[in-house]
C-alpha cells in the first residue's frame, strides 16, 4: 500500500474541496434569495462564477501536462441556484451564522490541500506557479463571499438585539437583563466587528450598556 499521493491525486483532492467550496457559496445565495435579500444572493452568486472561472482555468493548466494532471473541471463547479424552490428561514439569524462557518472551513480546507499540492508538484518536477495564482484567486473570492454573509448576520443580529433592548423599558431591567443581551450579541460576531456595532448600540441609546460590557471585556 502506499503511503502518499500520486500529485494527480493531490489535484483532484483539490478539485473535490474546490466543489465543496463552491457549493458552499451557492447555499448562502440560495439562503439570501430565499429570505428576501436578493441583492446580497446575486453577489454570491457572482463570486461563486468566478470560482467556477478559477478551477477552469487551474484544469486547463493542469491538463497540459498530459496524465500527470488531467482533471475535471467540472467536479469543482457549480451552477445558479437562485431560482430553485427554498421556504424562507425560520431561523435566519442561526442559518447565517452556519453558512459564515462553513465557508470559512471550506475555504481553510481548499488551500490546505493546495499547499499539499504544491508541495506534490515541486517534487515531480512541475512548475507552480499557476497553483499559487489559484490560491490568491481562492483566497479573494472565498473571502469576498464570507465578508457577504457576515454583513447579512450583523444586520440581522443588531436588528433582532437592538429590538430586545427595546423591550426593557426601565433601568432596572436595563440593568438586570441588558448586560446578557449585549454579551449573546457580541458574542455572535467575529472580534474584529465587534467595535462597530458596540458603536451602533451607544448611538441607539445604550452607551452606559456598553461601557459596562468594555470595561468587563478588559
Amino acid at each position: 500500500m502506499r503511503n502518499s499521493r500520486t500529485p494527480r491525486e493531490h489535484i483532484e483532492a483539490v478539485v473535490a474541496a474546490h466543489g465543496e467550496l463552491t457549493a458552499a457559496v451557492t447555499d448562502a445565495a440560495r439562503l439570501m434569495a430565499a429570505n428576501g435579500r436578493g441583492e446580497y444572493a446575486a453577489l454570491l452568486d457572482d463570486h461563486r462564477a468566478e470560482l467556477n472561472v478559477a478551477i477552469g482555468e487551474l484544469s486547463m493548466w493542469l491538463n497540459s501536462f498530459g496524465d500527470r494532471g488531467q482533471v475535471d473541471p467540472g467536479l469543482g463547479m457549480r451552477y445558479p441556484a437562485l431560482d430553485s424552490d427554498l421556504a424562507p428561514s425560520e431561523s435566519f439569524e442561526r442559518d447565517l451564522l452556519a453558512a459564515r462557518e462553513t465557508l470559512k472551513a471550506r475555504r481553510s480546507e481548499v488551500l490546505a490541500r493546495v499547499a499539499a499540492a504544491r508541495s506534490a508538484l515541486h517534487l515531480d518536477g512541475l512548475p507552480g506557479e499557476e497553483i499559487t495564482a489559484y490560491r490568491r484567486v481562492v483566497r479573494l473570492w472565498a473571502g469576498e463571499a464570507i465578508d457577504v454573509v457576515a454583513a447579512v448576520h450583523r444586520l440581522t443580529a443588531a436588528d433582532r438585539y437592538i429590538r430586545e433592548l427595546g423591550t426593557l423599558k426601565d433601568k432596572h431591567a436595563l440593568r438586570r437583563d441588558g448586560g446578557s443581551v449585549l454579551r449573546q450579541w457580541m458574542g455572535s460576531l467575529e472580534a474584529v466587528d465587534r467595535d462597530g456595532e458596540l458603536e451602533l448600540a451607544e448611538f441607539c441609546g445604550y452607551g452606559e450598556l456598553v461601557e459596562w460590557y468594555r470595561a468587563e471585556a478588559v
